[in-house]
């Protein structure tokens, strides 16, 4: 029986995918270039949030006024509107994504940081590792 098993042909790996998206840190924030649709940005990378939050200003098509966020402890809290837009990162993933656009202008000048929004857990975790290498200045993303 057990040479029957060795003769079994063994099944491949499935083939995993590594990207690298380059980053840069400023006061030990994690900034990433990305595009929303179609249009360049600068996402703050956030892995304590739970969606990605687009700065209402840096998109441009949002007429609707939007809330200012209130610091509440460790996360943000304030009105968002939903919209759906085209999020590109390492000029090879494309997803469709519901986002929140709120005014993050304050939070901005507070991190003393310009940044279109945060890149959150919702875009993160499509990807099987998400890895920081902070030496080579690279996000690993294994699809």
């Amino acid at each position: 029986m057990l040479f029957l098993v060795l003769l079994a042909p063994l099944q491949a790996p499935a083939q995993r995918r590594i990207v690298t998206l380059p980053f840069r840190s400023v006061n030990s924030l994690i900034l990433v270039e990305a595009s929303i649709d179609g249009r360049p940005v600068t996402l703050l990378v956030d892995t304590g949030a739970n969606k990605t939050i687009l700065n209402a200003r840096s998109i441009g098509r949002v007429q609707l006024p939007v809330s200012q966020p209130v610091n509440q402890g460790p996360g943000i809290i304030g009105n968002a509107l939903c919209l759906r837009v085209d999020v590109e990162i390492a000029h090879r993933f494309l997803f469709s994504q519901p986002v929140s656009v709120m005014n993050l202008e304050e939070l901005s000048k507070s991190f003393q940081i310009p940044f279109d929004g945060l890149l959150g857990q919702d875009i993160l975790n499509q990807f099987r590792s998400v890895r920081i290498d902070y030496k080579a200045h690279v996000i690993e993303l294994e699809a």
